[in-house]
């Protein structure tokens, strides 16, 4: 016995992929539907004007304000051939292969009830030489269809509205409710429809609003006369470009892959195409869009159209069947291709800023051009300088991490025998030269740092906003941070250059520590322990200090200093107690000094007028630039000197300047 499938309505609802994110796609099916009817009565009886209008359903909460109510569902009317008896059948049977020829999937209506709670459908259309209106409901509620048709003699014109009821909530939460919102959405999905002559007139409407889409798409939209033609392994497109006039339509410098004249995917072409950036529209008057169709994709949509079954990289035994990243690359070429004048200027620019921002301020990433220029033009344009550092320092690593690697396999080439003599001076002159470069970009980069630390050091020592000077922690934090010693901190991360170059080689350092460590003894701002018998990086060891150096830092322009409140009588004190062997380090070791041991005594401060008068009354000498003051005191074997901001600041930037000057490097 014969039997015929069957198809359960609920199950293909259910089966229906529709993302919760893309509530308007049963609208959009509504829409092609009518477009094709009215281009099927057009084919059958000649041409007429064909309209779709669109009428948005809101809520009708009365306290609602119209511009933010929730839309309940659309009413979809047109004037299009209508639900005749061969488009009711094909309407009743799941999987149609009615519209075949024009890409229709025969699934369109399951999105319907996949988002609506129901569906009502009136059609008014002519049989033979009279006009019949045939209506019926479409719902999970009433599986069974029962349509009915009856005759409408008063009716002068074709016309079939469905209305598409009460959105299910979680598509109704992402409906947008803007009318100019759901109109450009509409616009953006069935884009191709626009572009062609025969695109019959469609409008959007509630109560408050009526818009014109096609108006909208003429306004805002201008196509180039020629479509480029791509061929893709053995596959052919052909891609549409498109100025957007409109600044802020939402897609903006994209790629859509259409297939059977609607939007199925996009892609954003500033993530493909480096030089492709948002400041196109105020330099050129427009966004790009690009529209690609073909046979590939009309034949390899899938069912929802909601993407394509089309695997992401093409098999390279089969160039018939390329992948979608060949296809968007290959379309991608041909954009640039399209706006290379643009893209070019672009180029010239971002480089131009490059040069200027490794040349200025940061020289250490300068080599880079040079030896990796294809790694600078991927950079993106329009980057902020934070974001170019981190950039540019990214690429330094790897190009240091690849010379390393150069330079160990030129080494084992040479161990194994395997390289010329020839081979060897020509690999290693290309090879040194880059491990030069690497080098001298390393110091670059302390160079600009110390510029930096300059800079701030410059600004502390300057009056705030407030009229008041800094606190003597800021600049004691600068120069080296506090509560610190040498064992916790590296090199790199203290300034004592500032003060002096040799300062940074000593055997120990501590900075705001307590004698002994205990929190009630005396603090010293910087203590510095050396002896030239112990090696540098050794601990205190019991071992006679040849050398201490002791620092105190006093808040900037301070004026109430007198004969037994001073800096100069507070270091003298610290010497005395370590000469007596009262104290310990912060490490608990007693420091051990002799009667040759020499003490270092700095006071970093600013001579004003209060400590101008301690140090006539101590008989300090000033020196040439009238910045600094010193003493020996033969007592102590200490040699004293009053150092004042301006000094330290001037005499820095006298030391470095020969490095600034060969970096370029200003204030």
């Amino acid at each position: 016995m014969a039997r015929s499938f069957v198809s359960n309505l609920r199950g293909k609802v259910r089966n229906f992929s529709l993302p919760k994110h893309r509530p308007l796609v049963p609208l959009y099916e509504a829409i092609v539907n009518s477009i094709n009817a009215i281009d099927e009565r057009a084919d059958k009886q000649g041409a007429f004007q064909g309209k779709v209008e669109i009428k948005v359903i809101r809520d009708d909460n009365l306290f609602n304000n119209s511009d933010n109510d929730t839309v309940k569902g659309f009413y979809v009317q047109d004037n299009g051939i209508g639900f005749n008896d061969d488009n009711m059948k094909s309407f009743m049977e799941a999987d149609s292969e009615y519209k075949m020829a024009i890409g229709g999937k025969g699934v369109g209506r399951f999105s319907w009830l996949k988002a609506f709670s129901s569906v009502n459908i009136v059609s008014t259309y002519k049989d033979n030489d009279d006009f019949v209106t045939r209506e019926f409901d479409f719902s999970l509620e009433q599986p069974d269809i029962e349509d009915s048709l009856k005759d409408s003699p008063e009716e002068k014109d074709y016309c079939t509205v469905v209305k598409l009821m009460d959105y299910k909530a979680d598509y109704e939460k992402n409906v947008p409710k803007q009318i100019n919102t759901i109109a450009m959405r509409i616009i953006q999905h069935c884009f191709v429809y626009f572009l062609n002559n025969s695109c019959p007139e469609i409008q959007i409407y509630d109560d408050e609003e009526k818009l014109s889409l096609n108006q909208m798409f003429r306004d805002q939209f201008s196509a180039d006369d020629k479509m480029r033609t791509l061929i893709v392994g053995e596959q052919k497109f052909k891609l549409l470009n498109i100025k957007i006039n409109e600044h802020n339509f939402p897609h903006r410098n994209r790629l859509y892959l259409c297939a059977n004249d609607r939007l199925v995917d996009s892609n954003d072409l500033e993530k493909i195409i480096i030089n492709l950036d948002s400041e196109i529209f105020e330099k050129e008057g427009y966004w790009y869009l690009g529209v690609l169709t073909g046979a590939y994709l009309d034949e390899n949509v899938d069912m929802n159209r909601l993407s394509f079954n089309i695997p992401q990289e093409g098999g390279s035994l089969l160039p018939s069947t390329p992948g979608l990243d060949d296809i968007v690359r290959a379309a991608s070429e041909a954009v640039q291709e399209y706006l290379s004048e643009y893209l070019s200027d672009v180029e010239k620019r971002k480089q131009e800023r490059i040069k200027q921002y490794t040349t200025d301020t940061a020289p250490q990433y300068r080599h880079l051009v040079h030896y990796v220029p294809d790694k600078i033009s991927a950079l993106k344009p329009g980057l902020s300088n934070e974001e170019l550092d981190d950039a540019l320092y990214g690429i330094k690593r790897n190009f240091e991490n690849q010379t390393k690697v150069e330079c160990k396999e030129l080494m084992r080439k040479l161990e194994r025998g395997s390289i010329s003599p020839e081979e060897y001076q020509e690999q290693f002159r290309k090879t040194i030269g880059k491990v030069s470069d690497v080098n001298r970009a390393a110091l670059a980069e302390y160079v600009v740092h110390r510029r930096i630390i300059l800079n701030l050091f410059k600004r502390g020592i300057d009056i705030k906003d407030d009229g008041k000077f800094n606190l003597e922690q800021y600049m004691h934090q600068l120069i080296y941070p506090m509560r610190s010693t040498s064992d916790d901190i590296p090199y790199e991360n203290h300034n004592l250059w500032l003060l002096d170059e040799k300062l940074s080689f000593c055997q120990f350092i501590s900075s705001d520590k307590p004698f002994d460590n205990v929190p009630t003894e005396e603090r010293l701002d910087i203590l510095v322990l050396d002896s030239p018998v112990v090696m540098a990086e050794s601990k205190n060891s019991g071992n006679i200090y040849d050398t201490i150096a002791i620092f105190e830092l006093k808040r900037p322009m301070r004026d109430d200093f007198n004969m037994e409140d001073n800096p100069i009588t507070q270091l003298q004190d610290y010497a005395k107690k370590i000469q007596e062997g009262k104290v310990k380090d912060c490490r608990h070791r007693p420091i051990h000094v002799s009667e040759t041991t020499q003490f270092y005594l700095y006071a970093v401060c600013d001579i004003t007028p209060s400590l101008v008068r301690v140090l006539e009354s101590m008989s300090y000498t000033r020196t040439p630039d009238g910045l600094g003051a010193y003493f020996y005191n033969r007592e102590l074997h200490a040699y004293v000197e009053v150092l004042s901001y301006d000094k330290i600041r001037n005499d820095s930037e006298k030391r470095n300047k020969v490095l600034f000057d060969k970096l370029g490097i200003q204030e």
